[in-house]
């Protein structure tokens, strides 16, 4: 019995020392895959990167050798889920950190890189949140709870920042809360200074915390219940609560303000829009309106606003009866039936014409300096030039000569109108 129980004690010794040195085996291949995927995602090799940690996430063979004692257990397993905690937490958030940037390249760039079914394939499993479910279920063993907080941190950033709902972020981070050591996590103010495993690890939590809070809950208009979390949370001390207390009543007053904007700015151009055909309107010249404000912008003819041809007063009265002015010596007199000068409504309108034209350049005046900075300095370049040029004597003598030659054509032109005029 003696020789048996001794014979058992060395085998099991024999299996655990085969079976450490084969996890430090597999150990080291996972750290050589690892650096050769963090080396092509720096050089924006996403295709190759993404290629190269596919052996090592999906579930099926593994890089072991056929004569490893435990080969036939592990075959159904991927190698990521018996990696140590350091070499899973890297490689998990290489991964998550690789889809975020294949996303980011979008569909053109993206389907160039890593082809157009895996990027749609990628973009949809971020975008639903299955992604979460994915690294549960190769990395962890379909137990949520014992996802490393990193890689959890990691996943909600890729959801909050990919994907157009955060109800699924919620859920997974209400079961990560609930399932995790998480509640029994002491407060800051229970740990002491010489903690700093457990302190780095606090931070961490807090983390997913302010994500969850400040973050996630906002995102779903669970504003009160975001309050009364943070109210009845044992993992943050009377200090951290007032902070996230303040930031997010800060947030929701952001929001509001924003909220509020946004409907004024709705409502202003109904306010508005009634009373930009006013001003185009002259009645001193109807033969000369063809078309409204709005219908210049869009080059269209709107026939309600378009003047009736057969109006009584399509020509001006000073054409009427031009002979009745004259008396028998031929000398003009004054007529009742002169054009009449300018209502007071007509200025009001032209005036008000001339403002809003003036407040509509000075708006997509700022609109395009503020869309294309480039402009203001594209102008100051131009008049330097120009100032140079102009420094020139050549040139100064030159502008002078076009300038006299021009006023010389000028004067005689008028002179001519004039004469011809007397005449």
């Amino acid at each position: 019995m003696s020789v048996t129980s001794t014979e058992t004690v060395v085998a099991a010794q024999n299996i655990r020392s085969l079976s450490s040195s084969v996890r430090r085996r597999k150990d080291s291949q996972l750290k050589e895959v690892y650096k050769q995927a963090s080396q092509s995602f720096l050089q924006r090799d996403f295709a190759d990167a993404f290629e190269t940690l596919q052996p090592i996430l999906l579930s099926g063979p593994q890089l072991l050798e056929e004569d490893d004692l435990s080969v036939e257990e592990e075959r159904l397993v991927a190698p990521i889920a018996t990696a140590t905690r350091n070499s899973r937490i890297k490689v998990w958030s290489l991964y998550v950190t690789l889809l975020n940037a294949i996303i980011e390249l979008g569909p053109e760039e993206g389907k160039a890189a890593v082809g157009s079914k895996q990027w749609r394939d990628i973009a949809a499993k971020t975008r639903d949140g299955s992604i979460w479910d994915e690294v549960v279920r190769i990395g962890y063993g379909g137990e949520e709870g014992n996802v490393d907080i990193d890689v959890v941190f990691n996943l909600a950033n890729l959801l909050l920042s990919q994907s157009p709902s955060q109800t699924t972020n919620q859920q997974h981070l209400e079961t990560y809360l609930a399932t995790s050591d998480l509640s029994r996590t002491p407060r800051p103010d229970q740990y002491t200074p010489n903690d700093t495993n457990n302190l780095r690890e606090l931070t961490s939590r807090i983390k997913i915390l302010e994500l969850y809070i400040l973050h996630v809950l906002p995102a779903n208009e669970e504003w009160d219940y975001a309050k009364e979390f943070i109210q009845m949370s044992d993992i943050l001390d009377d200090d951290h609560k007032e902070v996230f207390r303040q930031t997010l009543e800060g947030l929701e007053a952001e929001k509001t303000q924003r909220q509020q904007q946004r409907n004024e700015e709705q409502d202003s151009p109904q306010d508005l829009q009634p009373a930009e055909p006013k001003p185009i309107e002259d009645h001193d010249h109807p033969a000369e309106h063809r078309r409204s404000n709005s219908e210049q912008d869009y080059g269209i003819e709107d026939p309600t606003n378009a003047p009736k041809p057969k109006e009584p007063d399509v020509r001006p009265v000073s054409r009427a009866k031009p002979k009745s002015h004259l008396q028998r010596n031929g000398k003009p007199v004054p007529s009742k039936t002169s054009p009449k000068q300018p209502s007071n409504d007509g200025i009001i309108r032209r005036t008000m014409a001339f403002l809003a034209a003036f407040q509509n350049l000075i708006s997509n005046m700022t609109q395009s300096l503020s869309n294309n900075p480039l402009a203001i300095l594209r102008f100051v370049l131009f008049l330097v030039a120009l100032l140079v040029a102009l420094g020139r004597r050549d040139v100064k003598e030159r502008v002078k000569r076009i300038t006299r030659s021009g006023w010389d054509k000028v004067r005689k032109t008028v002179g001519m109108g004039v004469k011809v005029s007397y005449i």
